[in-house]
């Protein structure tokens, strides 16, 4: 008999805890990725950074790393706790914060740089992504960048998402399209443990993440490096 845990994104979390901890093997291969693809895409280095969605630090010790004075934020605070706690064991200084990114607790021109890193695009919906990128740009700096990293949803969706994958520990198979919500379902089973459950993962492409930061006021970029791998930079108009 096979639990169902309903549609939730936690089980992936729990099951692969070394994913997304900076001290671990696979943690510090993405913090070297992400550093590696940063220094490429960024037009300047150093300055105040606001690294929104953080989980237990990444990307945020990435940021720090390049030379940034960092603040990162997330929903969850069990994931800010920890990431303040592994950053302090790691020597690091970067402050961490429970914070909504659609409502940010900062003035006006805070920041030299907001990065939306790690593919958190997943999670939001574009109503969210719309009204983060709005508060990206007044706390940015005139001359400021916005940077976003995220996976080519509509094209994953067309060449092979329909296709059964197996991602230990899960296997998981594609379900259902909404292209009246922007929304894609997959099944994920745990055969070992005996448990099943759904992801709504919201569809994204390069065109529909230039067109909301352009709306915003952003001057935008994006580099297309794979399905995997897309990053679109945008610029407040003015001089830092």
């Amino acid at each position: 008999m096979f639990r169902n845990l309903g549609i939730t994104f936690e089980p992936t979390y729990e099951e692969k805890p070394w994913l997304y901890d900076p001290r671990s093997e696979t943690g510090r291969k993405r913090l070297k990725r992400m550093k590696e693809l940063l220094r490429d895409v960024l037009p300047r280095l150093g300055g105040k950074a606001l690294d929104v969605g953080c989980g237990m630090g990444v990307s945020t010790l990435t940021l720090e790393e390049l030379g940034f004075e960092v603040v990162g934020i997330d929903t969850q605070e069990e994931l800010v706790k920890n990431a303040g706690e592994i950053a302090r064991e790691l020597g690091y200084r970067a402050e961490f914060r429970v914070m909504d990114a659609r409502n940010l607790d900062f003035p006006d021109e805070s920041f030299d740089l907001v990065a939306f890193l790690g593919n958190l695009l997943p999670h939001m919906s574009i109503y969210d992504f719309d009204s983060a990128v709005g508060e990206a740009f007044r706390v940015l700096k005139r001359g400021g960048v916005l940077v976003v990293e995220y996976a080519d949803w509509v094209r994953l969706l067309h060449e092979n998402y329909r296709e059964v994958l197996v991602e230990e520990p899960f296997t998981s198979f594609h379900v259902r399209l909404d292209t009246l919500t922007g929304t894609a379902e997959r099944l994920f089973v745990n055969f070992e443990k005996g448990y099943f459950f759904r992801t709504k993962i919201n569809v994204w492409a390069p065109w529909i993440v230039e067109f909301v930061l352009r709306k915003a006021g952003f001057d935008v970029r994006t580099h297309y490096r794979s399905i995997f791998s897309v990053v679109t930079v945008g610029t407040k108009p003015g001089n830092i």
